[in-house]
């Protein structure tokens, strides 16, 4: 039975490599599964990964001041996951506003209809599993919580990106009339 689970392991494992380099070159218009960036958004990219890098420095020094035992018992293997669940956000939405976030060989419309189906996809694993297994499991949430913040953090970046680019078009405009 355990050589079986490890083998289903294995094999889930080398699924999802291969899905992940397949989508990784269908999303760059160039073939290469690297993305490229010009040297500003760079720039502000490490901006935002050092300002993201600090805010969870932040949030885990002042975690032991702000969670008793009763919600480390309460929180769980979540208590973990915390500091990142601030930081992603604070470095990805630094980025959306900044310009930097859409990589210059990016397929967008592949990347969105991907963002969006992954977001679904990890909000339906994170509520179905909050629905069977309860939201409360020996006395600490469930980790599924994880999922459901994934699929939310995937609604809330597309929701960002499209008010960047209706701001970046009304301002586009309005270049373009102030010009004539």
């Amino acid at each position: 039975m355990n050589g079986n689970l490890i083998m289903a392991v294995a094999i889930m494992v080398v699924i999802c490599l291969v899905l992940i380099i397949a989508l990784s070159k269908s999303f760059h218009g160039d073939s290469s599964m690297k993305p490229k960036y010009d040297e500003r958004q760079m720039a502000i990219r490490g901006r935002g990964y050092m300002l993201a890098f600090y805010i969870i420095l932040i949030v885990m020094c002042f975690m032991p001041a702000l969670i008793n035992d009763e919600t480390k018992k309460l929180l769980g293997d979540l208590v973990y996951f915390i500091p990142m669940a601030i930081g992603i956000p604070v470095h990805v939405s630094y980025c959306i506003w900044n310009n930097a976030y859409i990589e210059l060989n990016l397929n967008y419309k592949k990347w969105v209809i991907f963002a969006i189906v992954a977001g679904l996809f990890n909000m339906l694993v994170g509520f179905s599993s909050i629905h069977s297994k309860g939201l409360i499991r020996d006395g600490s949430l469930n980790f599924n919580l994880v999922n459901v913040y994934l699929g939310i953090l995937l609604i809330i970046v597309l929701i960002e990106l499209v008010i960047k680019n209706a701001i970046d078009r009304k301002e586009d405009e309005e270049d373009e009339e102030s010009e004539a």
